[in-house]
């Protein structure tokens, strides 16, 4: 009887030792070998006890591309503490994209690392970060990048108007602290005329702006006339004052020029130069500072009448001229030469398509929007209802109604300014029923960035600032 228990035992250890090995070799044979784990690593595993996300969560990016940023976690034990050397492995769900790498061992501060390439569906997708057992989930949103720019550019709705003109209203604009920093003579093109470079306070920031006054005026006998210049360089001031006295020719001796800055930009004049404090703003403090500097020309500026005014704007600064307009019912002509005028037209949305995508446009302010604007707003930082509000404050098109007599010159083959920004206001004022003389717009075949190729342009500005002046042509 012991004899046979003794076979029958052996005959089931053979059996078990049999199948053990058969299904050892169909492992081999359709398995990768999965190397055994040190006994750091069994050490480390066996004191996971949660995953802590420390940054990556919640972001957007373009659907099927990588986040801008890598999820990074940090694997801890029951007290709290980092775990070192435990195996972190990074899985997004199905059609929710890839990880790379996929699996990583946690550091000496238990952090673990890894870039997410999102899947090709938009919507929420979801990365599972494992360790020893433990499991947590990492969101992001995939972006459908057309979709997206659908609802940037929807055309505006009333109650977004309405709540940037509330704002323009809430905002002061009078003359604080007022400083003269030079004064001295100045030529205007052989006219004797008073130079005063003054800074002056806007909303707690530092100011800089020129004042150009023709001598032998009599008090409050001038309108005054501000030019507000291109780029983003800042504004060399003898020469664009030369330029401009030039400009106006038999005018240049009837007007009192206000010269306004940029905000983090200089004004440089012979060997001097100044900076506007603050962070560059184009085409919204932009104009605040623009308007606060004609108060400070208004108020201490003997020849200046108090009532009415004039502005030039040339690329940059037409855009900011025709803001003005909106917001000053003082100015009571404005000629504007290939300016901005609708950030939500189809030239602005490829230039955001463009920076969406990682691209650079060198074009007046677009760094500013690109860092200030499409990408904290790409990225979530931004809220749609947002950015929306600050495309729409730098469109003077949709305060059409508001604007005063203007001109408006732009050339078909400007490569800086797309035309379609000057067609943009040309629709509107045709909706309000607005034409000469009221509204003129002159399209120029050929014509460039640049005054010199819009043939007779400078003829049709002075005679229209002329009607100002209650004189001829």
């Amino acid at each position: 009887m012991t004899c046979k228990r003794h076979h029958c035992r052996r005959f089931l250890f053979e059996v078990l030792l049999t199948c053990s090995s058969l299904l050892l070799l169909a492992c081999s044979k359709d398995s990768p070998t999965v190397p055994s784990a040190t006994g750091q690593e069994v050490a480390a595993a066996s004191r996971v006890a949660s995953i802590q996300t420390l940054s990556g969560e919640g972001q957007r990016a373009l659907r099927g591309s990588p986040l801008r940023d890598p999820i990074v976690v940090r694997v801890l034990d029951e007290e709290g503490q980092p775990v070192s050397g435990a195996g972190v492995a990074f899985r997004p769900r199905a059609r929710h994209g890839t990880a790379h790498p996929d699996s990583v061992t946690s550091g000496p501060d238990g952090r673990a690392a890894s870039a997410w390439f999102l899947g090709p569906d938009p919507g929420p997708q979801t990365l599972l970060v494992s360790a020893a057992g433990q499991v947590i989930e990492v969101g992001a949103r995939a972006l459908d990048l057309e979709a997206e720019l659908d609802s940037l550019f929807a055309a505006p709705r009333e109650s977004e108007v309405a709540a940037i003109r509330s704002d323009w209203r809430a905002r002061g604009l009078g003359a604080h602290q007022v400083a003269v920093e030079l004064e001295e003579e100045f030529s205007l093109a052989g006219s004797a005329a008073n130079l005063r470079i003054v800074s002056h306070q806007v909303a707690g920031v530092s100011h800089i702006g020129a004042i150009i006054e023709p001598r032998g005026a009599a008090r409050e006998s001038l309108p005054v006339l501000v030019f507000v210049h291109g780029g983003d360089d800042g504004l060399a001031l003898g020469s664009t004052m030369q330029i401009l006295a030039m400009f106006l020719g038999e005018l240049r001796d009837d007007f009192v020029y206000v010269l306004p800055s940029f905000r983090g930009e200089p004004l440089a004049y012979g060997d001097h130069t100044w900076e506007s404090e603050g962070p560059a703003s184009p085409w919204n403090y932009d104009v605040d500072d623009a308007l606060s500097l004609v108060n400070v020309a208004m108020e201490t500026a003997p020849a200046a009448i108090r009532g009415r005014y004039g502005v030039i704007g040339v690329s940059r600064g037409a855009g900011v001229a025709l803001l003005m307009g909106a917001r000053d019912p003082r100015i009571q002509r404005i000629v504007a030469f290939f300016g901005p005028t609708d950030m939500l037209n189809s030239w602005a949305r490829d230039i955001a398509r463009v920076l969406v995508m990682g691209g650079t446009v060198h074009k007046p302010g677009v760094e500013y929007l690109r860092t200030t604007l499409i990408e904290p707003w790409w990225d979530g930082a931004l809220s749609l209802a947002e950015i929306r509000l600050e495309l729409i404050r730098r469109s003077p098109v949709y305060f059409a109604a508001d604007l005063p007599p203007m001109q408006l010159h732009h050339g078909d083959a400007d490569a800086v300014v797309s035309v379609s920004q000057a067609r943009s206001l040309m629709r509107a004022m045709e909706a309000l029923g607005r034409g000469p003389p009221d509204f003129e717009a002159f399209i120029y075949k050929g014509g460039t960035h640049d005054i010199l190729s819009l043939a007779g342009a400078i003829p049709r500005a002075i005679a229209f600032f002329a009607a100002l002046l209650g004189k001829g042509a």
